[in-house]
């Protein structure tokens, strides 16, 4: 079912927090570039760690230790204060959300005549938080005032694309906003909000897994399955793609449903690393398929 045009701003601005994020502090080493493997950017090791503990390992709390550490050295990368900006976010913190958002925007800026496809990638990531605030913060009605932000969204991806419109690390942040709108708007087509993620976005477990999602809340169980076991080939430790292959075989019912357990309980069984809002929502879905019964859990 379709949502309200309006939550375009709800969904667009906060979804995309998950997924998804000039002169060094110190001088950091230099990791490979998590999402290109050719002319990789200049991103820090320490938020290479924090960017893989989150997405691939799905260890939210390892990442947000590993964050705090990263900010001591490579505090000018944007995708760093990004990722801080999502786990805020997972807290329901919004005034630290605004306020990392804020530092995307100026270490952004700071690239520009550097890198200014990473400058204006996250200049349209820092909008987007900056939107999202004001949806949290005010409530739905506040759509209207958001708007500007969303449109400068928008304005910031293309120039972005102007500059390269393959590259993987954009075409991922454009493709999880483009997905989401297809998600709200009726007239979208969800195939064309998919281009970017299929075509060009990079790592595959971050590719995959918005892919996934997209046909999960599309209803199209047997594509979502396909996706998120692709996802997992490349993430196999992830207890949340566990989570999502879960409820992909919840939703095809009959004989899929003992499997769908199965997934939920390789989630909890590694409850621990889990950001908390999460592990509820798991706990309670895996309950529910278990007939009211608690599942098993990491001890």
């Amino acid at each position: 079912m379709k949502r309200p045009l309006q939550s375009v701003f709800v969904s667009v601005s906060a979804s995309c927090l998950a997924v998804l994020i000039t002169a060094f502090t110190a001088m950091p080493s230099f990791a490979a570039d998590p999402f290109r493997s050719t002319n990789a950017r200049e991103i820090g090791s320490e938020t290479q760690k924090a960017f893989e503990l989150m997405f691939k390992d799905g260890n939210y709390v390892a990442a947000v230790k590993q964050l705090d550490l990263a900010v001591r050295t490579e505090a000018n990368d944007p995708l760093l204060f990004s990722l801080r900006a999502s786990t805020f976010y997972a807290k329901e913190d919004y005034l630290s959300m605004k306020i990392a958002g804020d530092r995307v925007r100026v270490n952004a800026e700071a690239l520009k005549g550097k890198d200014n496809l990473r400058a204006y990638t996250y200049l349209a990531v820092s909008d987007l938080i900056s939107a999202g605030y004001i949806i949290k913060t005010e409530g739905v009605s506040s759509a209207p005032s958001a708007l500007p932000l969303v449109q400068s969204v928008f304005d910031n991806i293309q120039k972005a694309k102007d500059i390269s419109p393959n590259d993987p690390e954009l075409n991922l942040i454009k493709g999880y906003v483009d997905m989401l709108i297809a998600s709200v708007l009726p007239l979208s087509d969800l195939e064309t909000a998919l281009e970017s993620l299929k075509q060009y976005a990079a790592p595959d477990y971050l590719k995959w897994r918005g892919i996934a999602l997209a046909y999960r809340d599309a209803r199209k169980p047997e594509l979502a399955l396909d996706a998120v076991n692709k996802a997992l080939a490349s993430a196999p430790s992830n207890p949340e793609l566990n989570y999502l292959k879960g409820q992909v075989l919840w939703m095809q019912g009959g004989s899929s449903i003992p499997t769908a357990k199965k997934h939920f309980e390789l989630a909890l069984s590694k409850s621990k690393q889990l950001n908390p809002s999460l592990l509820s929502e798991i706990r309670e879905q895996c309950r529910n398929i278990s007939n009211g019964t608690n599942c098993p859990e990491q001890k």
